[in-house]
């Protein structure tokens, strides 16, 4: 079908709709939305208007009338439809842009504010459809992460995209290239797509696109990797290089393409880069181990000589001026005059210099004394030396003519040269076989080399830098990163030394270690492993060392605990687990081990003891005894009605106390329960019955660690099983209360407590 029949057929339908809706509404001068719901868009993608999309809202009105409306956009300005100029159809219809750039869901809602005639008549707006929300979703991009863009044809290679955790991606490869795996992995809310891509045979320039395809049905913008293809590597040595003598060059080739090569080079060498200190002509064949392709390059080193400089050490004028020249081919000068010129004239004696530098950058210098050879020797000594503690300087003299002298220094050596290692002003006479003498002197400063102090190890958590400042302000420094300020930056770990040179000339050093944790943003500290007594807790306090995110969470390993403090009493290794509010994870563990208790058993307690002394006897050997009559002994004997108790700590320093009860009622029989039971059915101990004679009448109570009852009775041959309302008891300790009333009507009470044993 033509396009102007596909637009006749489009105004036909128009025109239908509007009679329609003409018709509908035509009766009715209220103002509404007549869409029947909100609106959700997709942003545009590959277009001018970048995270942006237009919708089209029908309106409806006055239809034999001239009436306007005006609206606004998240209560924004309001402003009128049509631009102004009135609408005479019951049905008007205007679009909006909705520009989204805010990588986020937006949602936009437009209102109608006001509705009137042309005589300025308000018309009514129906409130439930005064109001429409567009959402507008975000416009993605798909990321593609670094990759190689040049490749060799038919070759393999991976690549990574990083779309959205619930997009999808979809991929156009060129044609002849073939996409051989796929997979995909979601990191940190993205989903990572892995995908192998085997190229084409053909050698060109092309790409391959990626569109990520929202959760929402939304496309992102195209995103074009351009690729290019090549039959063959290539391999570049660079220009021939030129090196002076004593001097080394690194030659190192540029392949353009990313493989896995074997180096072979014409000095037998097979690494990647050799140094070379020689002339000569240097081959390097390397080969592609995927599929044997080999590419060779040569490059020519050329070692040159600094150039000579044939200068005497001495030159003699006669009072005129001479020309001393260095002239050399291809070399350029510089005179300690200052002149350029491969010759320069000297009109006065005195001491000179000049540098000579090749084509190729070689230099070599040569200082030289003019003399006058009318006059007398002189002698030179340095004026002012500085010299850094505890080194020995050697005060040598130096005469313009070589001839016999004798010398006197001021310390009373006669030597040409001393030896000096203390601060002072040192004088030197020379005499010359004619009897002349000139004296020179040297001052000699002594200085205490700087002060270097980087400070105690630090740890470098990761992510994190730190300054390390090596002070002494003025001085030159050198620090193992070959950087010369005072102040560097550190972001890694390992060994870090500074050499501090200070004005004289003085050096001292100084080397820190920075702990580097690789990975780690944080570090946990329990503390050394515990050891504590059976039946006792310590508390764990954590401590957090480094610059984790706040607020943190606790994970107690194998714990219902998710607090950072825990009290531990149980034997074992404990682990804490730790994430920051941005996901890092470190843990730690603590190793508890608990030291057994010692037993002690002072026995029953004994109500009716007919004899005026009892002894007590703390029945465990190693250990230490503390009574409450404070005696240390092992046994004490007594004679008084009480309740004692005694202390025992063993090795470990972990202590146990038994008590017992002791009434000293004379010529009456014992009464009284056994200190455990064993209700195991085994037919040996198995009923808990009162023991003694004599008896008369019995109360017996017996309570569990609650206090509630579990048992009683007053018939002395009845004894408890052990149970409650038909169920077994737990192992533990259970109390009793004890009325006896002896054949002679004598009556006592008792209580203690025994162990129900299985």
């Amino acid at each position: 079908m033509r396009s102007f029949e596909k637009i006749a057929i489009r105004l036909l339908s128009i025109t239908l709709l509007l009679s329609i809706y003409s018709h509908v509404y035509s009766q009715s001068d209220t103002v509404e939305f007549i869409s029947n719901s909100d609106k959700r868009l997709c942003p545009l993608n590959n277009g001018p208007l970048t995270a942006s999309q237009t919708s089209s809202l029908d309106i409806s009105g006055p239809a034999d009338k001239i009436w306007f409306a005006s609206y606004s956009i998240n209560g924004g300005p309001a402003e009128t439809m049509n631009e102004g100029l009135g609408i005479s159809t019951g049905i008007f219809t205007f679009e909006i842009s909705f520009p989204n750039v805010s990588n986020k869901l937006k949602t936009f809602t437009v209102r109608i504010e006001k509705a009137w005639l042309e005589d300025g008549t308000p018309l009514p707006i129906t409130e439930e459809e005064r109001s429409r929300d567009i959402t507008v979703y975000p416009l993605m991009n798909p990321n593609v992460q670094t990759y190689e863009n040049k490749v060799k044809t038919s070759s393999e290679g991976d690549y990574t995209i990083i779309v959205g955790m619930y997009s999808l991606y979809s991929g156009e490869l060129p044609l002849g290239a073939e996409q051989i795996s796929y997979q995909t992995e979601i990191i940190d809310a993205y989903k990572y797509v892995n995908i192998r891509i085997k190229w084409q045979a053909e050698a060109g320039i092309t790409t391959f696109k990626s569109i990520e395809k929202t959760g929402f049905g939304c496309n992102s913008d195209t995103i074009y990797s351009p690729i290019e293809l090549k039959n063959e590597f290539s391999l570049d040595l660079g220009e021939d290089k030129h090196i002076c003598s004593g001097e080394t060059v690194t030659l190192t080739p540029t392949i353009d393409l990313k493989s896995e090569y074997a180096y072979s080079w014409s000095t037998g060498e097979s690494t990647q880069s050799i140094e070379v200190t020689k002339s000569g002509l240097y081959t390097l064949t390397v080969t592609d181990l995927r599929d044997n392709q080999q590419v060779t390059d040569q490059v020519q080193v050329t070692v040159h000589d600094a150039p000579s400089i044939d200068i005497s050490d001495v030159v003699l004028m006669d009072g005129n001026p001479i020309n001393v020249s260095a002239q050399k081919e291809g070399c350029t000068y510089l005179w300690s005059t200052g002149e350029t010129t491969p010759e320069i004239e000297i009109t006065t004696p005195g001491d000179y210099s000049v540098m000579i530098t090749s084509e190729y950058g070689c230099t070599n210098s040569k200082s030289f004394t003019v003399k006058d050879q009318s006059a007398f020797f002189t002698l030179n000594l340095p004026n002012i030396v500085h010299m850094c503690a505890q080194e020995i300087v050697t005060l040598s003299p130096y005469m313009d003519i070589e001839q016999e002298y004798t010398y006197i220094w001021s310390t009373g050596s006669t030597e040409r040269e001393i030896e000096v290692d203390s601060e002072g002003i040192y004088t030197l006479t020379a005499t010359d076989p004619n009897g002349y003498s000139q004296t020179a002197s040297s001052q000699i400063f002594y200085h205490s080399k700087p002060i270097v102090n980087l400070g105690e190890d630090f740890i470098l958590w990761d992510g994190e830098s730190k300054q390390l400042d090596a002070q002494n302000t003025g001085a030159s420094y050198l620090w193992n990163t070959l950087e010369t300020s005072q102040i560097i930056t550190v972001n890694t770990g390992g060994d870090f030394w500074v050499n501090v040179i200070d004005e004289y000339g003085c050096a001292n050093a100084d080397t820190i270690f920075v702990d580097y944790k690789d990975g780690h943003k944080f570090q946990i500290e329990l503390g050394d492993d515990k050891s504590i007594c059976q039946g006792d807790s310590v508390l764990i306090v954590p401590q957090i060392i480094g610059h984790p995110v706040y607020p943190l969470t606790y994970n107690w390993i194998n714990q219902t605990h998710s607090e950072a403090e825990i009290y531990l009493k149980e034997e074992g290794d404990y682990t804490l687990e730790v994430t920051d509010n941005i996901g890092n994870k470190e843990s730690a563990q603590i190793h508890i081990t608990t030291r057994p208790l010692p037993v002690v058993d002072l026995g029953e307690d004994i109500i009716d003891y007919p004899n005026i002394q009892y002894e007590l006897v703390a029945d465990v050997d190693k250990v230490s005894y503390n009574w409450s009559t404070s005696e240390i002994s092992k046994s004490i004997t007594i004679e008084k009605t009480g309740t004692y108790w005694v202390e025992v700590i063993n090795e470990s320093q972990c202590s146990a106390r038994d008590s017992i009860y002791i009434k000293f009622l004379n010529d009456y029989p014992f009464v009284g329960l056994p200190k455990a039971f064993s209700p195991n059915g085994d037919s040996h101990n198995d009923i808990l019955y009162v023991r003694g004679i004599d008896i008369d009448k019995i109360k017996l109570l017996i309570y569990n660690r609650t206090g509630k009852k579990m048992f009683e009775t007053s018939d002395v041959n009845q004894g408890w099983d052990g149970t409650y309302d038909g169920q077994l008891q737990a192992m533990d300790s259970y109390y009793y209360s004890l009325d006896i009333t002896y054949t002679n009507g004598v009556s006592i009470s008792k209580s203690g407590k025994f162990t129900l044993l299985r």
